[in-house]
């Protein structure tokens, strides 16, 4: 009877480790389809910087910045001399008070024919951006952590989950959430997690030490 008990306690957690490793692949294999959609043609920039519009063009002999669209989807059109240094053509564009994704055209006479080409870069609020990916993988363990807590019972495993939710919430603070182009529901939710956070972190605290 001991030895059946001990095979099924053994069974249970060698499905309980296999169901773990598929979450944690699964999420490894979101985290990298994220990695690649959040990669823009020049980058990011900080809302409210400066960031030098970039092209490469060896045969051009001009290439004038043409049109600009924003985040909110307007349009403003232009025709601005970009300045060459060697092959590169640079032109150091400053109204990114809007956050979120922009595009802009350029024209010149490339190999001698007129030819445009559009490239795109996004403005955050720190001028970098995590994946939703990272983001999902740290809710997703410190919840888990959380209630792994409070199933067994162990004030400091709540804890521990408690230090990922205040992890998340300070990045959400610094780094802005990919795709979300409104600063105060940035701000909202990151100060949200981040007081959840403590609240879990300080009431498992309070209650290992009996207080």
């Amino acid at each position: 009877m001991v030895s059946i008990m001990k095979r099924i306690i053994k069974d249970n957690s060698v499905n309980r480790m296999m169901n773990v490793n598929k979450v944690l692949l699964t999420l490894l294999l979101i985290i990298t389809i994220n990695f690649v959609a959040a990669d823009g043609d020049i980058g990011f920039v900080k809302q409210w910087d400066c960031i030098d519009l970039y092209n490469y063009c060896p045969t051009c002999t001009y290439i004038n910045l043409t049109a600009i669209q924003y985040s909110n989807q307007t349009v403003v059109d232009m025709n601005l001399a970009m300045t060459k240094t060697n092959n590169n053509y640079i032109y150091e564009f400053c109204d990114t008070g809007n956050l979120g994704g922009y595009s802009y055209t350029t024209c010149g006479d490339k190999a001698t024919v007129l030819t445009c080409e559009d490239m795109t870069f996004e403005v955050t609020p720190s001028g970098f951006v995590w994946t939703n990916g990272l983001y999902f993988l740290i809710i997703a363990l410190s919840i888990g952590i959380i209630v792994l807590g409070y199933y067994v019972q162990d004030a400091w495993i709540v804890v521990l989950g408690s230090f990922g939710m205040v992890l998340f919430g300070l990045m959400v603070l610094f780094y802005g959430i990919a795709g979300m182009k409104d600063s105060v529901y940035t701000w909202g939710i990151g100060l949200i997690t981040l007081m959840l956070g403590a609240y879990f972190g300080v009431k498992g605290t309070l209650e290992k030490l009996d207080m």
